[in-house]
């Protein structure tokens, strides 16, 4: 097990408290988030070897809804876009990787500590090259919250995505508020501190994952001798990115965020054919418009 995949072990629960822009979340319409990022363009390798570079910019739009069953019971809802446009140097990898998923989920809650969700994420998720059923994936979160305080709570559970190099990952995370203005949480996408500065600004550090699983339709041709053929398969593209970010509060329920930091690890791993893309590290930038009614 990598390093990634112990880090995404602390960090999926977290999408039961995740910032808005996350795909999977607690989702009649209470939010519209639009994002865009870009990450600098940096040498591939595949293993000692040169392979040209890359540099991704991705956009994102997601609507998100709740609707209340009774008083222990909501029905969380949404519908989710994100594209990452790959401008690369080589003809290994494609021009982008889209998902186009329903973000659907129930909530109940046992009694005052007790609490858990299912999220199912149902949608295509390709190169968008030829598209057909193989695309479709169905990822499922299944979770149970533990709050013995009003600043405190732990969260664990299972998740389960097909397209994954871990299709099944058990995952534990905590969000606490230690003190009046600073929040440590881990989850997905972010990790790490927030400091709520005023009504009006909160300022962030941490580490966080950017980037998804995919099906890969069109043929990228044979890496090298032995090698299988790149068509029909199954890429996860992950970047690890540590910075700061800043949410500001516009007034009438809009929030503008930025994030600035360096892209510490960078891979694009075929997973059913045994070849991986390294990426060197690297700089991205975030800037994001949440709105919610």
């Amino acid at each position: 097990m990598n390093l990634r995949t112990n880090l995404l072990l602390l960090a999926l629960p977290g999408l039961l408290f995740a910032q808005p822009s996350a795909t999977m979340r607690p989702a009649l319409l209470s939010s519209l988030d639009v994002e865009i990022s870009s990450s600098s363009k940096e040498s591939l390798e595949q293993g000692s070897t040169a392979q040209g570079t890359v540099s991704v910019f991705s956009t994102s739009l997601s609507l998100s809804g709740r609707h209340s069953l009774n008083a222990t019971t909501a029905l969380v809802y949404g519908l989710a876009y994100r594209r990452h446009d790959l401008d690369a140097t080589t003809a290994l990898l494609p021009d982008q990787l889209t998902e186009l998923s329903l973000n659907l989920g129930l909530q109940h809650r046992y009694s005052a500590m007790w609490s858990g969700a299912v999220f199912i994420r149902p949608g295509l998720y390709s190169d968008f090259e030829d598209l057909s059923s193989r695309s479709l994936n169905l990822p499922l979160l299944a979770m149970m919250n533990y709050t013995p305080s009003a600043a405190l709570t732990w969260s664990f559970g299972l998740n389960l995505n097909a397209f994954s190099d871990n299709p099944v990952l058990p995952i534990a995370g905590v969000r606490w508020r230690f003190a009046p203005e600073w929040t440590f949480t881990i989850g997905f996408p972010q990790s790490g501190f927030t400091w709520r500065t005023g009504d009006r600004l909160s300022l962030r550090a941490g580490v966080g994952f950017h980037g998804g699983s995919f099906r890969v339709t069109a043929d990228r041709g044979v890496p090298g001798p032995g090698g299988a053929r790149l068509a029909d398969t199954l890429l996860d593209f992950r970047e690890v990115r540590a910075g700061l970010g800043a949410d500001v509060v516009l007034g009438r329920g809009f929030t503008l965020a930025a994030d600035l930091g360096a892209v510490t690890d960078r891979k694009f791993d075929y997973i059913d054919r045994d070849f991986r893309l390294d990426g060197d590290a690297g700089l991205y930038a975030t800037l994001a418009l949440r709105a919610a009614f």
